[in-house]
């Protein structure tokens, strides 16, 4: 792993943790000294970061996490609808008792509850193989990570994940492919519908001239 890879990874698992809140900063130097390396590869990692929309830079003011908007959270579910399903297709035949061992740990384990959520799906669909379609979804799930934390900890979508996942997971054991897909499209999907229409009033406040 290069030294911009490796400070890449770092940023992507703050972000997946929920240690980086949308609207935070990210400071090179900072960055730079807690990782031990110079800013020039720090400076490579955040350019390809914003590449992907997992930051953006703000003119004389540096690289920031973005906001949440419900144009953003609809994005980013409408591409985990279109990817997720298929990876799991892949994977259910191909799931061991390794896999769901850790899918089963990932719910209970320790981290941020976005840290949880990748630790859970990635377990089920690594089995898929499909090594670039679990980077590509590694990398929506660090962008999703703040709505995720705004779903299950702010809205009280927590408990109604949290049961969804045991579900999801034990249709994976039985290899009930179908059962399996369908739902975790209606749990990719009730999370969207609560997060839009949650975001879009909210929006429409901050436009608001009064």
């Amino acid at each position: 792993m290069s030294t911009v890879d490796r400070v890449q990874t770092a940023v992507m698992s703050d972000l997946l943790r929920g240690a980086l809140a949308p609207g935070t900063f990210l400071r090179q130097d900072e960055l730079a000294g807690r990782l031990g390396v110079s800013k020039i590869p720090v400076r490579e990692a955040l350019q390809r970061l914003a590449a992907i929309g997992l930051i953006r830079f703000e003119t004389n003011r540096g690289a920031m996490v973005p906001e949440l908007t419900a144009a953003d959270a609809e994005e980013n579910y409408a591409l985990r609808r279109a990817v997720e399903p298929r990876l799991l297709l892949q994977a259910v035949p191909r799931m061991s008792i390794v896999d769901f061992a850790e899918a089963e740990m990932a719910l209970g384990g320790d981290g941020g509850v976005a840290a949880r959520n990748w630790a859970f799906h990635g377990a089920l669909y690594r089995a898929s193989g499909w090594q670039r379609g679990v980077a590509m979804t590694e990398i929506l799930y660090a962008s999703v990570a703040p709505y995720v934390a705004l779903y299950t900890e702010d809205l009280g979508g927590g408990q109604h994940s949290e049961d969804e996942h045991m579900a999801l997971l034990e249709a994976c054991r039985r290899g009930d492919t179908a059962r399996a897909i369908d739902l975790l499209d209606h749990h990719l999907a009730s999370a969207a519908t609560t997060l839009i229409d949650f975001l879009s009033p909210a929006e429409t406040r901050d436009k608001d001239p009064q």
